[in-house]
């Protein structure tokens, strides 16, 4: 599992407590059945935001249930479109990265996904105060568990929703797709199943980029974008410029705002590290994004707009990494 961690934890956290007592009650979300959901989503398609080809070679669809997360289990370097579906009846993502030379699935799941774990439940407890989390990392996961390469994905989406999201991979090699979200009792899709592994191979060719509409760039100083854009299908370029001070590089996500949105609620929500952080159900609806890729790097999101108030924001630093526009 690979979460971000900021090296200064404070000013990014939410009201734990009161997520608790949510999460204590039974969830529709974290009672559903798998069989249930695939069963409904035979009955209704997702509300999708974009169609590209699915013949299209260079276009890799992915489905995401609670919880799994369904790939192909081999593709090419150079660039891809990543075509999301959230059959699931939560928020989720997936993000994409390579391993170290040598390592697999197998190795993630022995040796980094429980330390994660463990992680949580001593914040849940108390016995783990978020100043020790880097401490605990450090003595709990082998340096090459810090080590990914990270190339992009498709960020947080809301359940009944598809997006599509274009990157570049940039060399052959063991990659994982991965869902951290966490479960409305606090554990991590990961540990649930939504880590797959998909194998990089040269076939030749890098793969066309999209034709942008409009550009954001993500600085260490914040979200530079436009303070409008215009309602209907929207290609945005999403440039990475700067790497923060943490062992993950920045994200972005696409959210709709409606009047009784709270942003503080959502900026408290993005961090992971909260009791109540990325936890089911989401304060918002999540329209997609650019997942974590290293800095000096690009992708694509394509999106349907419709006139409203939206959200852009990173789960790194989620307090200065935001910003709200207007669609006309």
């Amino acid at each position: 599992m690979v979460l971000a961690l900021t090296l200064s934890l404070a000013g990014c956290g939410g009201d734990g407590s009161q997520q608790e007592q949510e999460a204590s009650a039974p969830a529709e979300a974290g009672e559903t059945q798998q069989d249930t959901v695939e069963a409904d989503a035979e009955e209704a398609a997702p509300e999708t935001d974009s169609d590209p080809d699915a013949s299209d070679e260079r276009v890799i669809e992915v489905v995401v249930r609670d919880f799994a997360i369904d790939a192909p289990e081999e593709m090419g370097t150079g660039w891809y479109t990543m075509r999301l579906e959230n059959l699931g009846q939560q928020t989720h993502f997936v993000i994409m990265y390579r391993l170290v030379e040598g390592k697999t699935i197998e190795d993630q799941r022995r040796e980094v996904v429980p330390a994660f774990d463990e992680l949580m439940a001593g914040i849940r407890s108390g016995e783990i105060e978020k100043a020790d989390i880097g401490t605990f990392l450090g003595e709990n996961i082998p340096e090459w568990g810090l080590q990914m390469t990270y190339v992009g994905g498709v960020g947080l989406l809301a359940p009944g929703r598809s997006a599509q999201t274009s990157f570049r991979v940039p060399e052959p090699g063991t990659y994982l797709m991965e869902c951290y979200v966490k479960s409305p009792d606090g554990t991590f899709h990961t540990s649930m199943g939504m880590l797959t592994q998909v194998d990089v191979v040269d076939q030749g060719g890098e793969g066309a980029e999209p034709e942008a509409d409009a550009t954001i760039a993500i600085t260490n100083d914040g979200i530079e974008a436009p303070d409008t854009l215009p309602s209907g299908s929207q290609t945005i370029r999403v440039d990475i410029e700067d790497r923060p001070e943490t062992f993950m590089p920045y994200d972005v996500n696409l959210a709709r705002l409606e009047e009784d949105s709270d942003l503080e609620d959502i900026v408290s929500w993005m961090d992971w590290s909260d009791v109540g952080g990325l936890r089911a159900p989401a304060p918002v609806e999540f329209l997609g994004g650019v997942e974590h890729m290293e800095a000096g790097n690009h992708g694509y999101m394509t999106v349907d707009l419709s006139p409203g108030r939206y959200l852009w924001i990173s789960e790194i630093n989620a307090a200065e990494m935001h910003q709200v526009f207007t669609v006309e």
